[in-house]
């Protein structure tokens, strides 16, 4: 847990050269999109930024993100906290959300998390040993038209899902290259 009162010297980078690079571009994009006297705005798309980098938030990119931004570490934990989109764990390198609403559970989506689970061989909540796969259940995903839901990853709408769209994805992304860091 960050102290209250952190007072300790420049916080270091969380990412490799590589992620740093990609972070620094899309963080200065991020930053442009506010006055200067109100940079600290950019807190969530910030802690956005580190996620997709990193896959989680660390407590030490918390204050990497915080000390960019001149805001205390403790406020970018509670930023973090609060909101249910960022992980503050890590997560396999595909992470899979089933939504859990009415709709979605009407459609079938308790039989859509338990195939993931003995699919993968984990339930909501954990990660695959290799670190493949994490599986968590998620609120609303405002796709009640089409459900059962699910999201991969914070940005892959999955809809209208059936036991075998669920084989062909998990066929596809266990193909899929580990991403360079």
């Amino acid at each position: 847990m960050i102290p209250l009162a952190t007072k300790a010297g420049p916080a270091p980078s969380p990412f490799s050269p590589e992620q740093q690079k990609r972070f620094d571009v899309a963080f200065g994009k991020a930053v442009a999109k506010y006055p200067a006297e109100r940079r600290k705005a950019a807190l969530l798309a910030a802690l956005h930024l580190v996620q997709d980098e990193l896959g989680w938030l660390p407590e030490p990119a918390m204050t990497y993100v915080g000390q960019l931004l001149d805001v205390p570490p403790v406020r970018v934990r509670e930023v973090a906290t609060f909101y249910t989109m960022y992980r503050l764990r890590p997560v396999g390198r595909h992470h899979i959300g089933v939504c859990n609403s009415v709709s979605c559970w009407a459609m079938g989506s308790e039989k859509i998390l338990q195939l993931c689970s003995e699919k993968l061989g984990i339930r909501a909540g954990e990660t695959t040993r290799d670190g493949i796969f994490s599986l968590e259940e998620v609120a609303c995903l405002a796709a009640c038209g089409n459900a059962p839901a699910a999201l991969l990853n914070n940005f892959t709408y999955l809809e209208n899902v059936t036991p075998e769209s669920l084989d062909k994805l998990f066929e596809d992304l266990r193909r899929q290259p580990e991403r360079k860091q």
